[in-house]
């Protein structure tokens, strides 16, 4: 415990820092997301202000918990650069071509259209004034992507966005990617050799082994698992024959019948030639909700089950399986490293509205997917506005609408009691919907808050394996990887 007569004594060269006891020793963390373990004898000295004597000194004053001459240039330079998501407005804009698809997922996020109902896709008239949208928004870099319900089924629109998009982006200067999220049902040779022609990136489902893909995702019309994973191996094949360095993004949802099969889990992805998993939890959305007592878990086992994935792809790692995961690697990015990787779930504020909006096949403009679903649940509080004739009319609806503010507001740490006091502050983020649905309240109650349960639980398991030399090193090879998977990427654009 911190008694008052020691705060009072902390040399005025000490600046400001968030701790925690971390076992037997203290974790100190800042708002640059720099971190440092104490001993409990250092962390004395630390609150003291007997520094100079401490051989820690230069450490912490490298990671600015000590000011020097230069402290307020170099402390400001390092928080616009972790914070540097914040300079543009969106940058990923998700585009709903249709609302029918040929899957029924256990766990959908909400009701689907059936395939007979062409009047749930989107017109061209209505995909062309959303592009225009999309390009008069300030972003210099772009992504479009095509998502929810099943992107194929309305196969000429997605043609014809990809391609007048890169029209715009070609007039208009600007850096454009996309991506496809697919069940992959739909797909065949022509439609594969359009998408890597056009750079889209290619992402679906694969929920483990066949029993437990088929029986999360239910298809009617033949064997989910069977073509999902067929057409992994045949795009990441097909990657390989036009030297492309990319592959499937494929999604795990974890639910109740994958939690004591970690390794088998992990194992398919391996034997898929994926690169990484991605172990995210059930979240109480939407028709999901209902599904909760046959697919849901106590957060505990996912915690367990978190750590036990976590531990095995370390061990496969030793063995000279590249394989990482997701979650993973991005909280370890906010750690190691000098810049935040700017994943839209792990920020604050959050994506929605800012980084990230969706526009519906009916002309409506939602801050996030995660909103969008809610108005198949005939809730439609948090639309941001409609497309318009005019693009810029329409983005300046969208930039000053009320759910824009209220959806910054909910989502920023800084004046939430409980998260802003805590260490982990600089890696978390809150999900306002998240909140809304188990609560009916955007504004999290910090106590209560599973997600953020879950949250602590990972990062303090990586904490701990951090202090682990062998397993710090994996996790530092991970990072080494994705920056010069990107660099690539960037030079071949």
């Amino acid at each position: 415990m911190l008694k008052l007569d020691n705060l009072k004594k902390i040399d005025n060269n000490t600046w400001f820092f968030r701790f925690k006891k971390f076992w037997d020793d203290y974790l100190i963390t800042n708002d640059i997301a720099k971190y440092s373990f104490l001993t409990k004898s250092e962390f004395s000295d630390f609150i003291s202000g007997n520094l100079k004597q401490w051989e820690k000194y230069d450490e912490l004053l490298n990671k600015k918990f000590i000011k020097n001459s230069d402290y307020e240039k170099e402390m400001a330079s390092a928080f616009a650069l972790k914070n540097e998501f914040l300079r543009y407005w969106p940058s990923l804009h998700i585009i709903v071509t249709t609302l029918r698809c040929n899957h029924k997922c256990q766990y959908c996020h909400a009701a689907v259209a059936p395939m007979t109902a062409k009047d749930m896709d989107m017109t061209i008239d209505t995909a062309k004034k959303v592009v225009d949208t999309i390009f008069f928004t300030s972003n210099p870099s772009l992504t479009i992507e095509f998502q929810w319900w099943e992107s194929l089924v309305n196969w000429d629109i997605v043609k014809y966005i990809i391609e007048y998009a890169e029209i715009k982006a070609l007039h208009l200067n600007k850096n454009l990617t996309f991506a496809i999220v697919s069940n992959l049902s739909l797909m065949d040779e022509e439609k594969l050799a359009y998408l890597i022609t056009h750079n889209v990136q290619i992402s679906t489902s694969l929920d483990w082994d066949e029993e437990t893909h088929n029986f999360n995702r239910t298809f009617k019309e033949g064997n989910s698992f069977e073509k999902v994973t067929y057409w992994i191996k045949r795009i990441n094949q097909e990657y390989v024959n036009r030297w492309i360095e990319t592959k499937v993004w494929a999604l795990l949802t974890v639910t109740k019948k994958t939690l004591s099969r970690y390794k088998e889990v992990i194992d398919t992805y391996v034997w898929l030639w994926l690169d990484w998993i991605f172990l995210r939890p059930l979240n109480p959305y939407g028709f999901a909700a209902a599904e909760l007592e046959k697919l849901g878990y106590e957060p505990e086992e996912f915690i367990e089950f978190y750590k036990k994935s976590l531990d095995y792809i370390i061990e496969l790692n030793k063995k000279w399986v590249i394989f990482k995961e997701a979650l993973s690697s991005i909280y370890l990015s906010k750690i190691l490293t000098n810049k935040d990787p700017n994943f839209l779930d792990e920020r604050s504020p959050c994506w929605a509205c800012i980084g990230q909006v969706a526009y519906n096949y009916d002309w409506k403009i939602y801050s996030c997917d995660e909103w969008r679903m809610l108005w198949r649940m005939w809730d439609d509080n948090f639309l941001m506005t409609e497309v318009t004739d005019s693009w810029s009319e329409t983005y300046k609806n969208m930039i000053e609408s009320e759910t824009t503010k209220i959806m910054v507001q909910a989502s920023t740490l800084d004046w939430l009691p409980g998260y802003n006091e805590s260490v982990y502050k600089p890696y978390i983020w809150v999900c306002p919907i998240h909140s809304y649905k188990l609560s009916w309240n955007i504004i999290p109650t910090y106590a209560k808050d599973h997600k953020r349960i879950l949250d602590y639980a990972v990062l303090d398991y990586l904490f701990w394996k951090i202090r682990v030399e062998e397993d710090k090193k994996v996790f530092e090879k991970w990072l080494w990887m994705e920056n010069n998977l990107v660099t690539s990427q960037c030079e071949s654009i």
